[in-house]
């Protein structure tokens, strides 16, 4: 479990310091805001993992929208706490939940888009055990009072080759 950590975080340091790459617009990037949405993504994760709806919900603004792949909208911060808090019941606590930024890209020194993949799979799976759950994301990053939060989430299914 401690080598799984340990090279999760590495990863998320890695796209951190590349992160630049990935921006439409290099002038507007500030490493410590890009550091700082990881660090978002690193905590959805851990709160996902532990099955905390109060931390995870916590990471989205009040107004927040979630919406699922299957076109289910989520409206606010409370009703994705309340949805989270009843999943989690039902998700063996083997499962771990793992958001990858591909792109992040800032439209505004206070707002920043991200594009990436969420894997939620057995932790220790065998390499052809199908995951839980494989789709994309965007998500709208806010930051208000020095702190970054997500006000919109879309999950969408990858295109089948």
């Amino acid at each position: 479990m401690r080598t799984l950590w340990i090279a999760f975080v590495v990863l998320e340091f890695s796209l951190a310091v590349s992160i630049s790459a990935f921006s439409q617009d290099h002038t507007k990037i500030n490493s410590a805001d890009s550091i700082a949405i990881l660090q978002v993504a690193i905590n959805l994760d851990a709160a996902w993992n532990n099955h905390n709806a109060a931390v995870f919900s916590n990471l989205f603004f009040e107004d927040a929208d979630f919406q699922w792949h299957t076109g289910e909208l989520l409206k606010d911060r409370k009703e994705i706490e309340q949805y989270f808090r009843q999943e989690f019941t039902q998700i063996p606590p083997e499962y771990r939940h793992l958001s990858t930024i591909l792109r992040l890209r800032f439209i505004a020194p206070d707002i920043a888009i991200a594009d990436g993949t969420i894997v939620v799979a057995r932790e220790g799976a065998a390499a052809d055990e199908k995951p839980l759950m494989n789709v994309l994301f965007t998500c709208i990053g806010k930051k208000s009072n020095g702190i970054w939060r997500i006000a919109d989430a879309r999950l969408m299914l990858p295109k089948k080759e």
